[in-house]
């Protein structure tokens, strides 16, 4: 009780103290367990831990603790409120509660001002600062303390906002603060006029923006957001994460190197090719590198995308065209969409990219919104035809394996031109999100079937699952074989292969007219035979 009368104290050096004795009381004891071969040291030191976050809980610290947060003054103890609120967040259990507690408490409107807040320099300084910074390390200069500070706070923001968007109203309660007007369903907002002002007035109270609050007069903040989230300036490029996460990725050996990497402890990666159970990760930046401060909006998008309204927002055509005036017309402007100068894309598009990022939670997040995303039955088509996700996804379970002729037969050359010096994705969180959502595309129709069938998915698919440590990725590629080797009903024994080597054929033909007018026909590909040794699942 002391300590939340501290946290509600109001001198702001109180306020400090009692945020750090808060944030270690919850880690101290986890930090602090024996290495001695008997386990009871380190029992004792959880229970404790266990014990602190129940009681902080039941007295409902989290309501100070964000006003805490809100004041983005270090000196004021917001980062130790930060983190004392990633650790309640994250916890296996007081997490849900204090998610209930952190939502009550407006927390989702805080954390979107800290990660939309302005950086100490203009953006385009930040990599000549980190460099400076990491040339003078005995004597950083102020500016680049101010942007570790900043990453810290953006960071700690982000992981706040992945836990809390976990729950269906966390993500709802985000898309309700941020998305635009037209990507908001009027029932998401069922607050009387005098909530609403009452709301309003204790944003006030707590120097908070009220746009966050009251009415929910919405903003493309998750545009914004998103910008940031793709902008590479942000990164801090010369620290020593960053380095270890890159040569992770380009190292042959894949998982192993990952260890030095991630600093997270609920994400060990030498044990997860053993564990069965493959689960999403909760947030928990305590300890680890912040060079990436939005490295945890992966996780979000991931999380309000598993709702109709988030997959609509990411799915959304966005037109942009190469001539531009301020004299338009609404009706020009519908006639220019259909000009072939008029280009189209969408927020999904410019995610895709991130599947080879280095960062680990970069991966996973992106990997879980592109499975999400195929459960938009209707948009089926164009995820295949028009961004062509097969190809980001399947160019992840590639590997450096080499192919003979008949495989390469029909095979985007992407997958194999590299050779050797091809890494498969060694997280198996990511390829078991990647495995999923090739499964879901299977599962939508039979033309979703023929197309990737035609464009020889499994091939890919084949070759992962042999090297495969994980079962449950295992057993999902296995069920991604089932659907391509079957014939469909009314088809022949037999008919699938040879009716996607027909399909090859002809797009190949028709393409090369111009320039092969005597080729006649292809060689039929051996792979098409129903032979057993050339079958390594024996499934037809």
């Amino acid at each position: 009780n002391e300590l939340l009368n501290f946290l509600k104290a109001t001198r702001a050096d109180l306020r400090k103290a009692a945020a750090d004795a808060t944030l270690a009381t919850l880690v101290s004891s986890s930090s602090s367990s024996s290495s001695d071969d008997d386990g009871a040291d380190e029992a004792t030191s959880t229970a404790i831990n266990n014990e602190a976050a129940q009681r902080l809980t039941t007295l409902n610290a989290i309501q100070p603790l964000c006003r805490i947060a809100s004041t983005l003054s270090p000196d004021h103890g917001s980062i130790s409120a930060l983190a004392a609120l990633s650790v309640l967040s994250s916890h296996d259990l007081v997490g849900n509660q204090s998610i209930e507690d952190f939502l009550d408490a407006k927390g989702v409107g805080r954390m979107l001002e800290i990660a939309l807040s302005s950086p100490p320099t203009p953006v385009s300084t930040a990599a000549s600062v980190s460099a400076l910074a990491s040339d003078n390390k005995e004597e950083p200069s102020k500016v680049a303390e101010e942007w570790k500070v900043w990453r810290q706070q953006v960071n700690y923001a982000c992981a706040l906002l992945a836990n809390a968007t976990r729950t269906e109203r966390g993500a709802i309660d985000f898309i309700g603060l941020s998305f635009p007007d037209e990507a908001v369903p009027s029932n998401l907002s069922r607050k009387t006029d005098e909530e609403s002002k009452e709301e309003e007035k204790e944003a006030d109270d707590d120097n908070v923006g009220a746009s966050a609050y009251g009415k929910r007069e919405t903003k493309p903040t998750a545009t914004l957001l998103l910008s940031r989230f793709l902008n590479p300036s942000f990164i801090d490029t010369s620290s020593p994460a960053h380095d270890r996460a890159v040569a992770s990725m380009s190292a042959k050996t894949g998982m192993d190197d990952l260890e030095e990497y991630d600093s997270d402890d609920d994400n060990n990666l030498d044990d997860e090719s053993n564990d069965n159970e493959l689960e999403p990760q909760k947030m928990d930046p305590m300890g680890e590198e912040y060079y990436d401060p939005y490295q945890h909006v992966a996780a979000v998008i991931m999380n309000i995308a598993q709702l109709d309204t988030g997959r609509e927002f990411l799915l959304r055509l966005i037109y942009s065209s190469k001539k531009s005036s301020d004299n338009k017309k609404l009706d020009s402007i519908a006639e220019e969409k259909k000009d072939n100068n008029t280009q189209s894309t969408s927020h999904l598009q410019s995610l895709l990219p991130q599947l080879t990022s280095p960062n680990l939670h970069r991966r996973q997040g992106i990997a879980g919104t592109l499975k999400n995303c195929c459960f938009s039955r209707d948009s089926i088509w164009w995820l295949l035809n028009v961004v062509q996700m097969d190809k980001s996804l399947l160019l992840t379970l590639a590997g450096p394996e080499e192919l003979s002729i008949d495989e390469k037969v029909g095979l985007d050359p992407d997958y194999w031109l590299l050779g050797p010096q091809k890494v498969r994705e060694p997280d198996s969180l990511v390829r078991l999100y990647v495995t999923e959502a090739l499964l879901l595309l299977l599962a939508s129709g039979r033309r979703a079937r023929e197309t990737l069938r035609e464009r020889r998915t499994y091939v890919i698919i084949k070759l992962a699952d042999m090297v495969e440590e994980n079962e449950e990725v295992s057993e999902r590629m296995l069920e991604c074989v089932q659907y391509l080797r079957r014939d469909e009903d009314g088809t022949e024994e037999g008919s699938s292969d040879k009716r996607a080597y027909e399909k090859y054929a002809k797009g190949l033909l028709e393409s090369n007219a111009a320039k092969n007018k005597g080729l006649k026909a292809l060689p039929m590909s051996t792979s098409c035979d129903a032979g057993e040794e050339e079958d390594y699942d024996n499934i037809d």
